[in-house]
């Protein structure tokens, strides 16, 4: 169904709801966010109420996104009021947005509208729009509000440029295009502080962030047959950082541009039996997303993710392996 069907009924939504519950994915990345964000400025034009969900605090970077003001991560908080219009963005499920076991609860059923970019989306929603082509979220909801002739203003051009830079890591990944260029000249043209959203999301690194990425790099391997290179991020390495999952997202990103490389694998621990991987690929002959998705994960072609049970062992031999 095209955006401009889809569009028109998710409007049509917006406009009757009475209460509306908008959700972001855990873990919160600039995308996540800036569709976020973009949504409730939008609703506060229209006097709308709302509540902005997330199982996680943004990281001090993208605190400015949410104006930094914090979000609702309890999940008990919800039961509080009656939704009857809840809206999950960048996420390929219901329990990677961490409200799967919520909305079961919740009667009378709200509607669910799900937007999103990520190939593995599985359509969970009553009204689905769903685009892989675009390279963020943040770039659906702004061809969303060009459809519907919503202005946007200054903030909620800084937010969906967040988003889009944030996704495409600067317009450097595969999976930028002109379409993502255009959209984000497009949002410089209507305001947005470009030094602001380079700084929060590119220049973030600190002295300590740089001496994990050294530690995770020595346990660097490489397999000269598949060309594939990894390494592990255990739970000592991130203790007592809040921002371990943007250190391994950066870490992989990082060992994407190797040359002569075709894929990267980041095992990281994120807690006692479960480790995250991400996966990052430059082939066009790879898509690492058919790898997440077996292994219970999703993503993109070039970059995917997927969580197992498991612990990161280190052997006498200094190896690493999961038990």
């Amino acid at each position: 169904m095209e955006i401009t069907v889809v569009g028109q009924k998710i409007y049509s939504q917006i406009k009757g709801a009475k209460n509306i519950l908008l959700v972001s994915h855990q873990n919160p990345d600039a995308d996540a966010l800036g569709s976020l964000m973009a949504l409730s400025e939008w609703f506060d034009q229209l006097g709308k109420t709302y509540t902005k969900f997330c199982l996680n605090q943004p990281t001090d970077n993208l605190g400015w996104l949410v104006n930094f003001e914090p979000l609702v991560t309890d999940p008990q908080l919800l039961f509080d009021d009656h939704y009857d219009l809840v809206i999950v963005l960048d996420s390929g499920d219901l329990q990677y947005a961490g409200v799967a076991d919520i909305l079961m609860k919740f009667s009378p059923k709200p509607t669910i509208i799900n937007i999103d970019h990520h190939f593995t989306n599985q359509n969970f929603g009553d009204i689905n729009l769903v685009d892989s082509a675009a390279v963020s979220t943040s770039e659906i909801i702004y061809h969303l509000f060009k459809l519907l002739k919503i202005k946007i203003s200054p903030r909620i051009a800084s937010v969906l440029l967040a988003g889009i830079i944030g996704d495409t890591y600067n317009f450097t990944n595969p999976n930028t295009n002109y379409q993502s260029l255009a959209t984000a000249s497009d949002l410089l043209l209507a305001g947005a502080n470009l030094e602001q959203v380079s700084d929060s999301i590119l220049k973030n690194k600190t002295v300590n962030t740089l001496k994990i990425w050294g530690k995770v790099l020595v346990r660097l391997r490489y397999n000269t047959e598949l060309k594939v290179v990894s390494t592990v991020v255990t739970e000592n390495d991130l203790k007592d950082q809040p921002a371990g999952q943007e250190i391994t997202e950066g870490v992989a990103n990082f060992l994407n541009n190797l040359a002569g490389v075709k894929a990267a694998l980041i095992l990281q621990q994120q807690e006692p039996g479960i480790i995250k991987g991400s996966l990052r690929t430059n082939s066009d002959s790879i898509d690492v997303s058919k790898l997440a998705k077996m292994l219970g994960g999703g993503g993109h072609r070039k970059a995917a993710g997927f969580k197992i049970k498991g612990q990161l062992v280190r052997t006498e031999s200094g190896e690493w392996q999961i038990v």
